[in-house]
């Protein structure tokens, strides 16, 4: 899934291999598309895009957007977006891109994701996207503690701390795979409820999303995901379930999984309370 270290691992790589590409055709199978989500016809795509050139790749948290021109094209949860040097055939392509010097881009669905493609001047009026748009990176400079403190208010106060922080949008970027070790390194459990957390913990849980997303983003992204070149991410994850079997790297015991809130959470029942 897209969460901001891949967003921005994904932005830098697009920028070193497509800036300046003119798209040739697009194509895909379109109409096995369960659990992917198109904006506009899908079938639209190559007359609206054919020709143009991508001028810009932005990354958005948990967005990542071509700037074709006046158009915009955005992925975002489970787009796996793989770039290739040399045209080839594909089993399975929800989108594919090709260029005039031959290269392309395919992008295949986990799970599920949303493909998007709209023109600058009329935007996306998409609920998600809006408050985007308008949102503050947590690792922006202007994300600090008194932005974080600001997010805990008498209906927050009640929620878990996985809830708090992946759910409304609250905190752009953080889903349920960077929050696991992100609490990891606050020594946080997840379900524990916002309100009973000291004013220290308060602080060591704001500085450990800086922490821990700053080292997934020099890292490369998390290794449970993988880089438009199709290698794992650099950073290696302890709570997620390419590596929970390991056991804690602090206290060398057993971490825990459960379902929680739709998805699995992991932690450790010594060093996360």
């Amino acid at each position: 899934m897209i969460e901001l270290p891949e967003a921005r691992t994904i932005a830098k790589d697009l920028r070193k291999c497509c800036i300046g590409k003119t798209i040739q055709s697009i194509s895909g199978n379109f109409t096995d598309h369960k659990f992917t989500f198109y904006y506009g016809d899908p079938d639209t795509y190559h007359e609206l895009l054919k020709g143009r050139s991508i001028t810009a790749i932005i990354d958005r948290n948990f967005y990542v957007e071509l700037e074709i021109e006046n158009f915009v094209l955005v992925f975002r949860d489970g787009a796996n977006i793989r770039w290739y040097a040399q045209p080839r055939a594909f089993k399975k392509s929800k989108l594919l891109l090709t260029f005039t010097d031959g290269s392309c881009l395919n992008i295949t669905t986990s799970m599920y994701a949303v493909i998007s493609v709209f023109s600058k001047a009329v935007g996306w009026q998409d609920t998600y996207y809006t408050k985007e748009l308008h949102s503050l990176s947590p690792l922006d400079p202007n994300f600090t503690l008194e932005t974080f403190l600001n997010e805990i208010n008498e209906e927050t106060e009640k929620l878990s701390i996985k809830a708090f922080l992946t759910t409304q949008q609250r905190f752009s970027g953080i889903g349920n795979g960077v929050c696991q070790d992100i609490l990891f390194h606050a020594g946080l459990h997840p379900k524990r409820k916002v309100h009973t957390l000291t004013g220290d913990e308060r602080s060591s849980l704001f500085l450990s999303i800086k922490h821990t997303l700053q080292r997934m983003v020099d890292d490369g992204g998390r290794d449970t995901e993988k880089t438009i070149f199709n290698e794992k991410g650099g950073y290696h994850t302890i709570m997620s379930s390419r590596h929970f079997l390991e056991g804690c790297p602090k206290c060398g015991g057993t971490i825990q999984k459960e379902q929680y809130m739709g998805g699995s959470i992991y932690y450790c029942p010594s060093c996360q309370k």
